[in-house]
C-alpha cells in the first residue's frame, strides 16, 4: 500500500515537474540562441565599419547584405549552397590542397634528430641546476 501511494505520488510530481523543466531549458536555449545572433551580427557590423574606415565600401556592403540574409527562422540557409560550392571546388582540383602534403622521410629524420637534440641539451641543462 505504501509503495503504490509512494509511486502515485512521484507520478504526479513528474507530470508537473517535467513540463516546468522542459519549458525552462527550451526558454534558456532560444535565449542562448537570440544572443549567440545579435552577437553574431555585431562582430559583423563592426567588421564592415573596419573595412569602411579601410577604404573598402564594397566589402562592408557584402557583409551588411549577408548579415541581413542571416535569420533565427533558418540559421543554416546558407549551408547548401556553401557545400555544394566545396565540392565543386573539390572536384575542379583547383591546385589548393584540402589536406597537408605528408612529410618527406628526410624531414622526419631531420626533426627526430633535432628532438633527440633538444632532450639531451634539457638533460644538461638539469644536471647543471642540481
Amino acid at each position: 500500500m505504501l509503495q503504490k501511494t509512494t509511486q502515485w505520488m512521484t507520478d504526479r510530481l513528474v507530470e508537473r515537474a517535467l513540463p516546468s523543466i522542459g519549458s525552462f531549458m527550451a526558454s534558456a536555449l532560444q535565449r542562448m540562441l537570440i544572443l549567440g545572433h545579435a552577437d553574431h551580427h555585431n562582430q559583423l557590423e563592426e567588421q564592415a565599419r573596419r573595412y569602411e574606415a579601410a577604404g573598402k565600401p564594397h566589402l562592408a556592403k557584402l557583409i551588411r547584405s549577408e548579415a541581413e540574409q542571416l535569420t533565427l527562422d533558418d540559421p543554416f540557409s546558407s549551408a547548401g549552397a556553401i557545400c555544394e560550392r566545396l565540392s565543386e571546388d573539390a572536384n575542379n582540383n583547383s591546385g589548393i590542397p584540402l589536406a597537408l602534403p605528408e612529410a618527406s622521410p628526410a624531414a622526419r629524420k631531420r626533426k627526430k634528430k633535432s628532438s633527440e637534440q633538444n632532450d639531451v641539451v634539457s638533460e644538461q641543462d638539469e644536471e647543471r641546476g642540481q
